[in-house]
């Protein structure tokens, strides 16, 4: 059985919960993590024993998204900011999964980590929770495929209104909007989505259910790979504006920015 550093998985009656975990900050994505949420898909790949993928977040978050040091060195990087479409890659991999996929979202998740959630079939989210697609508030154009899946969860005008406001929103409004399944109390996430994962595993016929999931995402693939594409190219250049550097200087001093469109 493989060990991992940065993400716990357990096994029980046909379900696979995977917990991203550094919760010392707020579970934020680095590139060995999404080395192991790869290794782990492939593992899943062939295994008939698994009937759905719960995932969810060490601590008081889900995901805050990259991490702070990543998103402040390639505000410096300039012309030489590489495209970030093999860093996507590597969480998105939850997407080439057959069986269903529920994100248990116990806490804030945020720009790429709610992309995380949003690739997921299914999400289950606690009330209190804060969420969103924060990108542009950042000075940047978002990335992690969430210009493809968020239209195709809530359609356009909604979608446009997540993307280009970048709020955050409660698991409340969150659930108004159609982002999230179902909205319960924080301590009760875990035990909604096992709930939920356990309706599947136990009373749904796995290959039944593998089929229907085919067929849901047919062109799923090729349409998610130029998603990756187009975001990877724009984000990068967005990195190399001003806009972004003070986007991110404003986050780490927590204020509001002050974009120049530069």
């Amino acid at each position: 059985m493989a060990t991992y550093e940065h993400i716990l998985v357990d096994r029980q009656d046909g379900i696979v919960t995977l917990t991203l975990n550094h919760p010392e900050n707020l579970n934020a994505m680095s590139a060995e993590m999404g080395d192991e949420v790869t290794a782990l898909v492939h593992s899943l790949k062939d295994d008939n024993s698994a009937r759905v993928l719960v995932l969810t977040g060490a601590g008081r978050a889900f995901c805050a998204g990259g991490t702070k040091s990543n998103l402040q060195s390639r505000t410096t990087a300039g012309s030489k900011q590489s495209a970030p479409k093999v860093f996507y890659k590597k969480f998105l991999a939850l997407r080439q999964l057959e069986i269903p996929t529920i994100a248990a979202i116990n806490g804030p998740a945020v720009g790429a980590g709610f992309c995380v959630a949003l690739a997921c079939d299914m999400r289950v989210v606690a009330a209190n929770a804060r969420m969103g697609l924060n990108f542009v508030r950042l000075g940047i154009h978002p990335g992690m495929a969430g210009t493809y899946t968020t239209p195709r969860i809530v359609g356009m005008a909604k979608a446009c209104e997540v993307i280009f406001t970048g709020k955050l929103y409660t698991g409340e409004e969150a659930f108004a909007m159609g982002l999230v399944n179902r909205v319960v109390p924080q301590e009760k996430v875990m035990d909604e989505a096992m709930s939920l994962a356990r309706e599947i595993a136990t009373n749904s016929a796995p290959i039944a259910v593998r089929l229907a999931k085919r067929a849901l995402y047919r062109n799923d693939a090729d349409l998610l790979e130029a998603a990756i594409e187009v975001e990877s190219e724009y984000q990068a250049y967005t990195w190399t504006t001003e806009d972004a550097k003070e986007g991110i200087t404003a986050m780490t001093e927590k204020r509001a920015p002050k974009f120049q469109g530069k």
